[in-house]
Protein backbone atom coordinates (compact mmCIF):
# COMPACT_ATOMS: atom_id res chain seq x y z
CA UNK A 1 0.00 0.00 0.00
CA UNK A 2 1.49 3.14 -0.97
CA UNK A 3 1.63 6.28 1.51
CA UNK A 4 2.83 8.76 -0.56
CA UNK A 5 1.24 12.41 0.35
CA UNK A 6 -0.75 14.29 -2.85
CA UNK A 7 1.10 16.41 -4.84
CA UNK A 8 0.37 20.39 -4.04
CA UNK A 9 2.08 22.72 -6.17
CA UNK A 10 3.88 25.82 -4.28
CA UNK A 11 1.55 28.34 -3.09
CA UNK A 12 2.36 31.13 -5.48
CA UNK A 13 3.03 28.98 -8.33
CA UNK A 14 1.42 30.94 -11.57
CA UNK A 15 -1.88 29.32 -12.24
CA UNK A 16 -1.49 26.72 -14.51
CA UNK A 17 -4.86 24.57 -14.81
CA UNK A 18 -3.73 22.07 -11.98
CA UNK A 19 -6.68 20.14 -10.48
CA UNK A 20 -4.54 20.31 -7.39
CA UNK A 21 -5.47 23.84 -6.78
CA UNK A 22 -7.42 24.92 -3.57
CA UNK A 23 -9.76 26.67 -6.27
CA UNK A 24 -10.97 25.55 -9.43
CA UNK A 25 -10.40 29.05 -10.74
CA UNK A 26 -7.66 31.64 -10.41
CA UNK A 27 -9.06 34.45 -8.42
CA UNK A 28 -9.35 37.78 -10.14
CA UNK A 29 -7.53 40.40 -8.87
CA UNK A 30 -9.80 43.29 -9.93
CA UNK A 31 -12.85 41.88 -7.81
CA UNK A 32 -10.71 41.12 -4.78
CA UNK A 33 -9.26 45.00 -4.64
CA UNK A 34 -12.74 46.53 -5.41
CA UNK A 35 -14.41 44.76 -2.64
CA UNK A 36 -11.68 44.77 0.12
CA UNK A 37 -11.73 48.64 -0.08
CA UNK A 38 -15.56 48.47 -0.58
CA UNK A 39 -16.40 46.27 2.40
CA UNK A 40 -13.06 48.15 4.52
CA UNK A 41 -14.99 51.53 4.23
CA UNK A 42 -18.09 49.86 5.11
CA UNK A 43 -16.24 48.62 8.40
CA UNK A 44 -14.73 51.79 9.18
CA UNK A 45 -18.33 53.78 8.79
CA UNK A 46 -19.62 51.33 11.40
CA UNK A 47 -17.09 51.74 13.49
CA UNK A 48 -17.11 55.75 13.34
CA UNK A 49 -20.80 55.13 14.48
CA UNK A 50 -20.19 52.85 17.14
CA UNK A 51 -17.98 55.55 18.50
CA UNK A 52 -19.76 58.15 17.88
CA UNK A 53 -23.25 56.96 19.70
CA UNK A 54 -21.81 55.05 22.02
CA UNK A 55 -23.76 51.66 21.19
CA UNK A 56 -21.26 48.61 21.97
CA UNK A 57 -23.72 46.50 20.35
CA UNK A 58 -22.93 48.04 16.69
CA UNK A 59 -19.73 46.36 16.93
CA UNK A 60 -21.58 43.14 15.19
CA UNK A 61 -21.83 45.08 12.40
CA UNK A 62 -18.20 46.24 12.39
CA UNK A 63 -17.11 42.81 12.93
CA UNK A 64 -19.25 41.27 10.38
CA UNK A 65 -18.04 43.99 7.68
CA UNK A 66 -14.33 43.77 8.70
CA UNK A 67 -14.83 39.72 8.13
CA UNK A 68 -15.76 40.55 4.67
CA UNK A 69 -13.42 42.77 4.04
CA UNK A 70 -10.49 40.19 5.20
CA UNK A 71 -12.20 37.39 3.16
CA UNK A 72 -11.97 39.61 -0.30
CA UNK A 73 -8.01 40.34 0.86
CA UNK A 74 -7.70 36.89 1.04
CA UNK A 75 -9.16 36.62 -3.02
CA UNK A 76 -7.08 39.46 -3.64
CA UNK A 77 -3.98 37.04 -2.48
CA UNK A 78 -5.57 34.18 -3.71
CA UNK A 79 -4.43 35.60 -7.41
CA UNK A 80 -0.95 35.95 -6.74
CA UNK A 81 -0.74 32.53 -4.59
CA UNK A 82 -3.89 30.53 -6.65
CA UNK A 83 -2.69 27.23 -4.64
CA UNK A 84 -2.26 29.03 -1.11
CA UNK A 85 -4.46 26.82 0.51
CA UNK A 86 -4.36 28.63 3.91
CA UNK A 87 -5.43 31.70 1.68
CA UNK A 88 -8.37 29.64 0.74
CA UNK A 89 -9.15 28.08 3.96
CA UNK A 90 -8.98 31.89 5.36
CA UNK A 91 -11.43 33.14 2.76
CA UNK A 92 -14.31 30.33 2.96
CA UNK A 93 -14.36 30.98 6.51
CA UNK A 94 -14.59 34.33 7.19
CA UNK A 95 -16.74 34.96 3.98
CA UNK A 96 -19.08 32.59 5.74
CA UNK A 97 -19.04 33.76 9.35
CA UNK A 98 -19.10 37.37 8.53
CA UNK A 99 -22.81 37.58 8.15
CA UNK A 100 -23.67 35.62 10.98
CA UNK A 101 -21.77 38.46 12.94
CA UNK A 102 -23.62 40.80 11.64
CA UNK A 103 -26.72 39.53 11.86
CA UNK A 104 -26.79 39.71 15.45
CA UNK A 105 -26.40 43.50 15.18
CA UNK A 106 -29.89 43.09 13.07
CA UNK A 107 -31.68 41.13 15.64
CA UNK A 108 -30.64 43.61 18.52
CA UNK A 109 -32.35 46.52 16.27
CA UNK A 110 -35.44 44.35 16.00
CA UNK A 111 -35.32 44.22 19.88
CA UNK A 112 -35.15 47.61 20.37
CA UNK A 113 -37.57 48.06 17.93
CA UNK A 114 -40.02 45.62 19.83
CA UNK A 115 -39.33 48.10 23.30
CA UNK A 116 -40.42 51.20 21.38
CA UNK A 117 -43.45 50.12 19.44
CA UNK A 118 -44.78 48.29 22.66
CA UNK A 119 -44.60 44.90 23.90
CA UNK A 120 -48.31 44.03 22.01
CA UNK A 121 -46.51 44.28 18.62
CA UNK A 122 -44.37 40.90 19.12
CA UNK A 123 -45.50 37.63 19.14
CA UNK A 124 -42.20 36.73 22.24
CA UNK A 125 -41.67 38.78 24.77
CA UNK A 126 -38.66 41.28 23.58
CA UNK A 127 -36.00 39.45 26.48
CA UNK A 128 -37.11 35.98 25.05
CA UNK A 129 -37.00 36.17 21.37
CA UNK A 130 -33.46 38.23 21.94
CA UNK A 131 -32.32 35.32 23.74
CA UNK A 132 -33.41 32.71 21.42
CA UNK A 133 -31.62 34.55 17.94
CA UNK A 134 -28.50 35.12 19.77
CA UNK A 135 -27.99 31.31 21.05
CA UNK A 136 -28.81 30.00 17.63
CA UNK A 137 -26.65 32.22 16.07
CA UNK A 138 -23.98 31.47 18.02
CA UNK A 139 -24.25 27.71 17.30
CA UNK A 140 -24.33 28.34 13.70
CA UNK A 141 -22.01 29.75 14.20
CA UNK A 142 -19.85 27.42 16.21
CA UNK A 143 -20.98 24.89 13.37
CA UNK A 144 -19.27 26.73 10.49
CA UNK A 145 -16.25 27.66 12.30
CA UNK A 146 -15.46 24.24 13.01
CA UNK A 147 -16.32 22.99 9.85
CA UNK A 148 -13.99 25.28 7.99
CA UNK A 149 -11.25 24.58 10.13
CA UNK A 150 -11.69 20.71 9.67
CA UNK A 151 -12.01 21.13 5.83
CA UNK A 152 -8.86 23.52 5.73
CA UNK A 153 -6.99 21.02 8.01
CA UNK A 154 -7.78 18.19 6.11
CA UNK A 155 -7.31 20.27 2.73
CA UNK A 156 -3.57 20.49 3.76
CA UNK A 157 -2.86 17.22 4.85
CA UNK A 158 -4.58 15.63 1.29
CA UNK A 159 -7.20 14.27 3.50
CA UNK A 160 -11.34 14.12 3.26
CA UNK A 161 -13.15 17.09 3.07
CA UNK A 162 -16.52 15.82 3.73
CA UNK A 163 -16.99 16.07 7.41
CA UNK A 164 -15.87 19.56 7.55
CA UNK A 165 -17.49 20.07 4.59
CA UNK A 166 -20.92 18.70 6.26
CA UNK A 167 -20.55 20.32 9.26
CA UNK A 168 -19.78 23.50 7.51
CA UNK A 169 -23.09 23.17 5.49
CA UNK A 170 -25.19 22.16 8.54
CA UNK A 171 -23.68 25.94 10.33
CA UNK A 172 -25.27 27.31 7.02
CA UNK A 173 -28.58 25.98 6.57
CA UNK A 174 -29.16 26.36 10.10
CA UNK A 175 -28.07 30.07 9.92
CA UNK A 176 -30.61 30.41 7.00
CA UNK A 177 -33.38 29.19 8.61
CA UNK A 178 -33.05 30.77 11.56
CA UNK A 179 -32.70 33.71 9.50
CA UNK A 180 -36.36 32.83 7.40
CA UNK A 181 -38.02 32.48 11.09
CA UNK A 182 -36.66 35.68 12.24
CA UNK A 183 -38.17 37.25 9.21
CA UNK A 184 -41.54 36.05 10.00
CA UNK A 185 -41.31 37.56 13.26
CA UNK A 186 -39.38 41.15 11.32
CA UNK A 187 -42.59 41.07 9.50
CA UNK A 188 -45.62 40.49 12.43
CA UNK A 189 -43.49 43.13 14.64
CA UNK A 190 -43.81 46.03 11.29
CA UNK A 191 -47.49 45.14 10.50
CA UNK A 192 -48.64 45.10 14.06
CA UNK A 193 -47.03 48.89 14.49
CA UNK A 194 -47.57 50.04 10.98
CA UNK A 195 -49.44 53.10 12.08
CA UNK A 196 -46.69 54.00 14.76
CA UNK A 197 -43.89 53.56 11.84
CA UNK A 198 -45.24 55.18 9.62
CA UNK A 199 -45.66 58.21 11.93
CA UNK A 200 -42.11 58.28 13.28
CA UNK A 201 -39.73 58.64 10.10
CA UNK A 202 -36.82 57.38 11.50
CA UNK A 203 -38.65 53.83 12.69
CA UNK A 204 -39.66 53.88 9.12
CA UNK A 205 -35.91 54.07 7.66
CA UNK A 206 -34.89 51.85 10.50
CA UNK A 207 -37.43 49.36 9.12
CA UNK A 208 -36.89 49.54 5.51
CA UNK A 209 -33.24 49.40 5.96
CA UNK A 210 -33.73 46.09 8.29
CA UNK A 211 -35.84 44.45 5.50
CA UNK A 212 -33.40 44.78 3.17
CA UNK A 213 -30.81 43.66 4.89
CA UNK A 214 -32.46 40.56 6.17
CA UNK A 215 -33.57 39.84 1.95
CA UNK A 216 -29.94 40.26 1.16
CA UNK A 217 -28.91 37.88 4.21
CA UNK A 218 -31.39 35.38 2.84
CA UNK A 219 -30.16 35.57 -0.82
CA UNK A 220 -26.94 34.91 0.35
CA UNK A 221 -27.61 31.90 2.29
CA UNK A 222 -29.37 30.04 0.02
CA UNK A 223 -26.73 30.77 -2.51
CA UNK A 224 -23.87 29.47 -0.29
CA UNK A 225 -26.00 26.49 1.13
CA UNK A 226 -26.49 25.00 -2.50
CA UNK A 227 -22.66 26.06 -3.56
CA UNK A 228 -21.30 23.95 -0.83
CA UNK A 229 -23.85 21.12 -0.81
CA UNK A 230 -22.35 20.69 -4.17
CA UNK A 231 -18.81 20.04 -3.19
CA UNK A 232 -15.58 22.03 -3.64
CA UNK A 233 -15.61 21.22 -7.34
CA UNK A 234 -19.30 21.66 -7.97
CA UNK A 235 -20.64 24.05 -10.42
CA UNK A 236 -21.07 27.70 -7.97
CA UNK A 237 -18.06 27.37 -6.35
CA UNK A 238 -15.64 26.86 -9.88
CA UNK A 239 -17.16 30.12 -11.25
CA UNK A 240 -16.36 33.42 -9.70
CA UNK A 241 -19.36 34.85 -10.88
CA UNK A 242 -21.82 33.12 -8.74
CA UNK A 243 -19.90 34.69 -5.81
CA UNK A 244 -19.37 38.02 -6.93
CA UNK A 245 -22.91 38.38 -8.06
CA UNK A 246 -24.90 36.44 -5.24
CA UNK A 247 -22.45 36.63 -2.19
CA UNK A 248 -20.55 40.23 -2.38
CA UNK A 249 -23.31 42.43 -4.24
CA UNK A 250 -26.06 41.18 -1.52
CA UNK A 251 -23.53 41.30 1.26
CA UNK A 252 -22.42 44.77 0.40
CA UNK A 253 -26.05 45.67 0.14
CA UNK A 254 -27.12 44.33 3.53
CA UNK A 255 -24.21 46.47 4.97
CA UNK A 256 -24.03 49.22 3.25
CA UNK A 257 -28.09 50.32 3.97
CA UNK A 258 -27.59 49.57 7.89
CA UNK A 259 -24.45 52.07 7.50
CA UNK A 260 -26.44 54.50 5.96
CA UNK A 261 -29.45 54.14 7.97
CA UNK A 262 -27.43 53.47 11.40
CA UNK A 263 -30.24 52.43 13.43
CA UNK A 264 -28.33 54.15 16.44
CA UNK A 265 -28.31 57.56 14.88
CA UNK A 266 -31.89 57.13 13.79
CA UNK A 267 -32.90 55.68 17.51
CA UNK A 268 -31.24 58.55 18.55
CA UNK A 269 -33.69 61.04 16.44
CA UNK A 270 -36.79 59.26 18.01
CA UNK A 271 -35.64 59.95 21.13
CA UNK A 272 -35.30 63.66 21.00
CA UNK A 273 -38.35 63.70 18.92
CA UNK A 274 -39.90 61.96 21.65
CA UNK A 275 -38.22 64.33 24.35
CA UNK A 276 -39.11 67.27 22.45
CA UNK A 277 -42.76 66.45 22.97
CA UNK A 278 -42.35 64.71 26.66
CA UNK A 279 -44.92 66.33 28.24
CA UNK A 280 -48.25 66.04 26.37
CA UNK A 281 -48.99 64.85 22.49
CA UNK A 282 -51.08 66.15 20.30
CA UNK A 283 -53.69 63.34 21.37
CA UNK A 284 -53.22 64.07 25.08
CA UNK A 285 -51.34 60.94 26.32
CA UNK A 286 -47.90 61.02 28.23
CA UNK A 287 -44.28 60.50 26.69
CA UNK A 288 -42.28 58.26 28.83
CA UNK A 289 -38.55 59.36 28.89
CA UNK A 290 -36.15 59.80 31.17
CA UNK A 291 -32.11 59.91 31.69
CA UNK A 292 -30.66 56.32 31.37
CA UNK A 293 -28.63 55.73 28.74
CA UNK A 294 -30.31 56.02 25.26
CA UNK A 295 -29.00 52.68 24.00
CA UNK A 296 -30.97 50.80 26.57
CA UNK A 297 -34.29 50.21 25.36
CA UNK A 298 -35.81 50.35 29.26
CA UNK A 299 -34.16 53.64 29.59
CA UNK A 300 -35.55 54.89 26.46
CA UNK A 301 -38.85 54.17 26.09
CA UNK A 302 -41.68 52.43 28.27
CA UNK A 303 -40.54 49.24 29.66
CA UNK A 304 -44.08 47.93 28.06
CA UNK A 305 -45.60 50.70 26.55
CA UNK A 306 -43.69 51.71 24.06
CA UNK A 307 -44.34 55.12 22.32
CA UNK A 308 -46.77 56.05 24.69
CA UNK A 309 -47.93 55.06 27.77
CA UNK A 310 -51.81 56.04 28.00
CA UNK A 311 -53.44 58.77 29.67
CA UNK A 312 -54.68 58.22 33.29
CA UNK A 313 -58.07 59.49 33.62
CA UNK A 314 -58.26 61.71 36.84
CA UNK A 315 -61.78 61.10 37.33
CA UNK A 316 -61.37 57.73 37.52
CA UNK A 317 -62.20 56.05 41.05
Amino acid sequence: MSDSKPYFPPACQAWDGSGNGSYAYPPSLAPGIVFSIIFGFICIAHLWGTIKYRTPWLLFFVIGSGLECLGWIARAIGHICPYSRSMSTLEITVLIMGPAWFQCGIYITLWIYIVILGRRVSPLPPKTYLTLCVCFDTICLSLQATGGGLAGSASTKGADTQPGTTTMVAGIIAQLVLTCLFSVILSIVFSRGAQQIRENRPLLFVAGATCVSTSMIIIRGVYRSIELAQGWRGNLISHEAYVIALDAVPMIICMSVLAVFNPAALFSKQKALMEKNQSRDNSGEAIVANSSPWWKPAGMFAKHGGLVEPKEDPTSA
